[in-house]
C-alpha cells in the first residue's frame, strides 16, 4: 500500500496494481485477485470522491455552522466541471482519425476506421477522456460481437465501449515494461447483489461471482490479446484538477464566508442606549423595528438627552476578499493550465502575444501531454480491433498497428494567417518537398493524408486536361491529317507529365 498519508481521505493519484507474477493462470487467479482488489478498493474510493466533487458534492457542504443565528452558507463554486469541459473539449475537439503510413494498407485502414465510426467511436473516446480528466484513468473494451468464425461474420463484428474505473482495473507484472497480465471488470447483480467478475488474460477469459472460485468458469481467449485497455491521463494517474482541490476548497470557503458576512450584516444586533423598549403588547416596539426598519425612542422620564441606537455590524472588507478570490483563481489556472478568461487587456497584442498572455499556450502543453498518454492506450485498443477483423478476413492480414498513424485534431487558437504565410515562404524557396513545408509551418497535423489527396487531385486534373485536349485536337483536326492531331495530343500529354515532377 501507499507510504504517504491521505488528505481528506483522498490519495493524490491512483496507484498502479503491479504484482510479482509473470502470468495469471486458473491456479493462481485467486491469489492475484485478492492482492489486486486491496489496491483497487482504495483507487475506487478515490474515484468515487472525485466524481462526486466533479458533480458539485464538495467539502464545503460538510462544514459545521459557527455563526450566531445559525448563519452557515455553504456555497459551491464548482470549477471542477468547467476545467474538465475546457481541457477535454480543447484536446479532443475533433474525432480521432486513422491514417495509413503505407498506401498499400489504405483499404484496410479505411475499413477499420468505418467500423470505429459506426460504433460511435468519437462518443466513446470522449466519455473515456472525461473519466481520465476526473479520475486520472479510463478504460475501453473491444470484443467481437459474436464467436469469431469466418463462416458467421456479423454485420457489425466489433463491440466497442468505455468502462467505469470504479469497477475496472488492470494488473501489471513487475517485469521491465510492466506488461498487463490481467484485466478485470465487475458488475453488481441487481437481484442477488453479488459481484460478477469478468477477467481476461491473453490466453484466458475468467468469470466468477464474489471471489468464490467454486463458481469459476474458464474459457480460451481466441484473440490472444487483452480486450480491456487502460487509458492513462498522466504518469501518476492524476486528474486534470486533482492537484487544485485545496485551492478550489479555499475558493468555496471564501465565497461562503463572504455570504455569511453579508447575511450577518443584515441580521446585525440593535443596541439601544439610554432608553427602554415598551415591554407590553408582546414587544410591539421591537416588532415595529423588524417590520418597518424604523425606531423611535423616548425616555420614560421625559429626558431624551444621550439617547442612542445603533447596530453592531461586522466591517466588510470587500477589497481584501476580492484580492483573495483573484489570487485563488490565478493559482487554480496555473495548476490546471486553463486559459485566463478574465483578461481584459486593451492593448494591441495579437497572435502569439495574446496566446502567451492569456494562457492558451499552457492548455496546449496540457493537451499535448494528454495526447501522448491517450495515443498509447488507443493503439493497444486498435490492435485488438485489427485482430478481430483479421480473424474474420475483413482486412489485410499483414496490417499492424504500427502501420497506422493516430491524429487527434483540436481547435487551436493559432494564427492561421501567420502559418499560411510561413508555408508560402517555404514553398517559394523551391528546396523543400510539400510535406516538409506543411510540417515545418505547423499548418496541419494531417500532412501525409493531405499530400496524398493532393497528388490524387492533381492526377485527376491532369487526366481531365488531357482528355479535353484530345477532344479539342480531334475536333480541330477534322479535315487535317490525323498525324498532326496525334502529334498535338502527344505534346499535351508530355507537358502535363512534366508539370507533375515537383510532388512531395
Amino acid at each position: 500500500m501507499r507510504d504517504f498519508d491521505t488528505i481528506d481521505g483522498l490519495h493524490y493519484g491512483r496507484q498502479r496494481i503491479i504484482l510479482d507474477f509473470d502470468e495469471v493462470t486458473p491456479e493462481n487467479l485467486s491469489q492475484v485477485m485478492q492482492k489486486a482488489l486491496g489496491i483497487h478498493g482504495q483507487n475506487a474510493r478515490d474515484c468515487e470522491y472525485l466524481i462526486k466533487y466533479f458533480l458539485g458534492k464538495q467539502d464545503i457542504l460538510k462544514r459545521e455552522g459557527n455563526y450566531t443565528n445559525q448563519i452557515n452558507n455553504k456555497t459551491v463554486v464548482n470549477y471542477a466541471s468547467p476545467i474538465t469541459r475546457e481541457i477535454v473539449g480543447y484536446t479532443f475537439g475533433n474525432p480521432v482519425e486513422l491514417t495509413q503510413r503505407d498506401m498499400k494498407y489504405q483499404s484496410a485502414v479505411s475499413t477499420l476506421s468505418d467500423y470505429y465510426n459506426y460504433e460511435n467511436g468519437y462518443y466513446i473516446d470522449i466519455c473515456t477522456a472525461l473519466y481520465c480528466s476526473v479520475c486520472g484513468v479510463g478504460y475501453q473494451i473491444t470484443l467481437p460481437s459474436k464467436d469469431i468464425s469466418k463462416d458467421n461474420t456479423p454485420d457489425l463484428p466489433i463491440v466497442y465501449d468505455y468502462l467505469d474505473p470504479r469497477s475496472t482495473f488492470v494488473v501489471q507484472s513487475s517485469e521491465i515494461g510492466n506488461p498487463v497480465i490481467l484485466s478485470c471488470h465487475f458488475t453488481i447483480n441487481s437481484q442477488t447483489h453479488k459481484r460478477e467478475y469478468t477477467c481476461y488474460t491473453n490466453d484466458y477469459k475468467f468469470t466468477f461471482t464474489n471471489m468464490d472460485m467454486d463458481t469459476l468458469i474458464t474459457t480460451r481467449n481466441p484473440l490472444g490479446l487483452n480486450p480491456i485497455t487502460m487509458i492513462e491521463n498522466s504518469l501518476f494517474l492524476t486528474g486534470d484538477w486533482e492537484q487544485a482541490i485545496s485551492v478550489m476548497n479555499a475558493t468555496n470557503q471564501v465565497a461562503s464566508d463572504s455570504l455569511n458576512d453579508i447575511e450577518g450584516t443584515i441580521k446585525s444586533l440593535l443596541i439601544v442606549i439610554g432608553a427602554e423598549f415598551d415591554e407590553t403588547d408582546d414587544n410591539a416596539s421591537l416588532k415595529r423595528v423588524k417590520e418597518n426598519r424604523i425606531l423611535t425612542l423616548t425616555r420614560a422620564s421625559g429626558d431624551n438627552s444621550n439617547l442612542d441606537a445603533k447596530f453592531i455590524a461586522p466591517q466588510l472588507d470587500s477589497t481584501s476578499t476580492q484580492n483573495i478570490r483573484e489570487y485563488l483563481e490565478e493559482a487554480r489556472n496555473i495548476i490546471t493550465g486553463i486559459p485566463d478568461r478574465s483578461s481584459n487587456s486593451s492593448g494591441g497584442d495579437t497572435g502569439l502575444a495574446v496566446l502567451n498572455r492569456d494562457g492558451w499556450t499552457d492548455i496546449e502543453i496540457v493537451a499535448k501531454l494528454k495526447e501522448l498518454f491517450f495515443k498509447k492506450g488507443k493503439k493497444q485498443q486498435l490492435a485488438v480491433g485489427i485482430k478481430i477483423l483479421q480473424l474474420l478476413d475483413l482486412i489485410d492480414s499483414a496490417l499492424s498497428v504500427i502501420d497506422i498513424e493516430l491524429t487527434i485534431g483540436r481547435h487551436t487558437q493559432d494564427n492561421l494567417q501567420t502559418k499560411t504565410q510561413a508555408f508560402s515562404t517555404l514553398v517559394a524557396t523551391g528546396e523543400l518537398a510539400t510535406i516538409d513545408c506543411l510540417e515545418l509551418s505547423n499548418l496541419t497535423n494531417k500532412t501525409r493524408e493531405m499530400v496524398e489527396r493532393g497528388k490524387e487531385a492533381k492526377k485527376e486534373r491532369q487526366e481531365e486536361a488531357i482528355q479535353m485536349a484530345k477532344e479539342s485536337a480531334k475536333a480541330s483536326g477534322e479535315g487535317k491529317s490525323s498525324q498532326n492531331g496525334a502529334n498535338k495530343t502527344a505534346q499535351i500529354e508530355k507537358a502535363a507529365s512534366g508539370n507533375s515532377s515537383n510532388t512531395g
